[in-house]
């Protein structure tokens, strides 16, 4: 074999290689592309509700792990410290739990911990929901109350903030009414910076 004859099956296996893995990475980009609620680009009124029904699915059950959580934490100890779930893509619900390192971390360290783990996690699409709690007082009416504080984001669009009045007394909790509130998203969609 020549020198030029290895050249030229040199070049042409690299040209095969690369129409190969062109061909590889340009199927697995859009899998599926032609079939899905998306495929036309629109919605319609039974892909919306069936969405909204996920959704709210989703925040309803990672809601009532964390007060039944809290609940717990509250009657044994009388305080509570942050804690956050997400709905995983498979629509498992899991507790985030952070490592022995950061138990003696400040409330506001593990709240940065919580909010920059599921965001990592969202950026990677491993998750489509999410909901931190953490302790908080309103002043109502002139009297300092103690509430949960509830974050709580969805990939299908859904972000809010919740305050729920917590009475503690002879080491029985009792949750009030949530007051709830609009808030910007944090972990599943950056925000537009102001001027740019």
């Amino acid at each position: 074999m020549t020198m030029d004859r290895i050249r030229t099956t040199f070049v042409f296996l690299v040209f095969l290689f690369l129409a190969w893995f062109s061909v590889t990475a340009n199927s697995q980009e859009n899998p599926g592309s032609d079939s899905g609620i998306l495929s036309d680009g629109k919605l319609t009124k039974e892909e919306l509700a069936a969405a909204m029904l996920t959704a709210e699915k989703d925040l309803t059950s990672m809601l009532k792990a964390s007060m039944s959580d809290l609940e717990q934490e509250l009657e044994s100890s009388a305080i509570f410290g942050p804690g956050a779930w997400m709905v995983l893509k498979d629509r498992k619900l899991k507790k985030v739990k952070l490592g022995e390192e950061s138990d003696a971390a400040p409330a506001s360290a593990k709240l940065q911990v919580f909010r920059a783990s599921l965001r990592s996690l969202a950026r990677h699409n491993k998750i489509d929901a999410a909901l931190i709690v953490y302790p908080g007082t309103i002043t109502k009416e002139g009297e300092q109350q103690r509430v949960v504080v509830v974050e709580h984001e969805h990939r299908l669009g859904i972000s809010g903030l919740k305050l729920i009045p917590l009475d503690l007394n002879q080491g029985n909790v009792s949750f009030g009414a949530a007051m709830s509130q609009d808030k910007s998203f944090q972990i599943f969609y950056d925000q537009k910076k102001q001027g740019v």
